[in-house]
């Protein structure tokens, strides 16, 4: 009896005492802190023989505490025509990445989309993965990103599904100069448990300067989903044009 207390003593204290050593590191060498914020707007409205109002919403908020970086971004698109709803979607989606080395990162994310047009009450999904750095020249770079998610949809039917699913992904960015840019995103989502459900988004924009805090972007979204709601069609197809802010 004594020796199993004795046991899970030393054993307790060596957890303590490894958890704190990383700890004391840390606070002897804390990281510097950079955090970034830039915010999309673009609006449109009309009168006359025509009454159209169109709105765009993005914010992305990014945060590099030494191997660690955070980020956040809202989406959030909304048109109305003659008082009649057109177009509501919102993507919103948190994420953490942890630096390996100068190649490899590791991310865990969680991904909360709204699209009643699409047949899309909601869907969250929940994923891991790794990101690998291919190469980062000065004018540019391509990240792959390769895991996992786990997915909650309902449908405005009302119909649930719950689906593991993978996901693989890639990124690349081309500087024109050092201000102005284009960056292209695709996204593969294919259901584990169902071989004609899948997804792919894709992302293709362009951002050239105005002033040091201001730029012009231009975007153009392609969300597929080869298993739409019944009565749906399979893409949704976004183009935006609007300023981009820099904080």
């Amino acid at each position: 009896m004594h020796l199993a207390s004795s046991v899970a003593v030393a054993m307790t204290v060596a957890t303590v005492l490894s958890l704190a050593a990383p700890a004391t590191l840390a606070a002897q060498s804390t990281p510097r802190i950079v955090t970034k914020v830039t915010a999309d707007l673009g609006y449109v409205q009309t009168g006359g023989n025509t009454n159209l109002t169109t709105l765009n919403i993005g914010e992305r908020f990014t945060q590099q505490r030494g191997r660690l970086s955070l980020q956040q971004q809202l989406n959030i698109v909304y048109s109305e025509q003659r008082d009649t709803v057109r177009a509501n979607q919102l993507r919103l989606i948190a994420r953490g990445d942890y630096r390996i080395d100068q190649i490899m990162s590791v991310f865990v994310a969680v991904t909360f989309d709204r699209n009643r047009f699409a047949g899309i009450q909601r869907r969250f999904d929940e994923q891991i993965g790794i990101q690998a750095r291919l190469f980062a020249g000065r004018r540019d770079t391509l990240r792959i990103e390769g895991g996992g998610t786990v997915t909650q949809e309902i449908k405005l039917d009302g119909v649930q599904k719950n689906f593991p699913a993978a996901r693989a992904a890639g990124a690349w960015r081309h500087a024109f100069n050092r201000t102005s840019y284009f960056h292209q995103t695709a996204e593969f989502l294919p259901n584990m448990r169902d071989a004609d459900d899948w997804r792919l988004n894709t992302e293709s924009t362009v951002v050239a300067p105005v002033s040091s805090r201001i730029g012009l972007k231009v975007s153009y979204v392609v969300r597929y989903d080869n298993l739409p709601a019944p009565g749906f069609v399979d893409s949704d197809r976004l183009f935006t044009t609007g300023l981009q802010l820099t904080f």
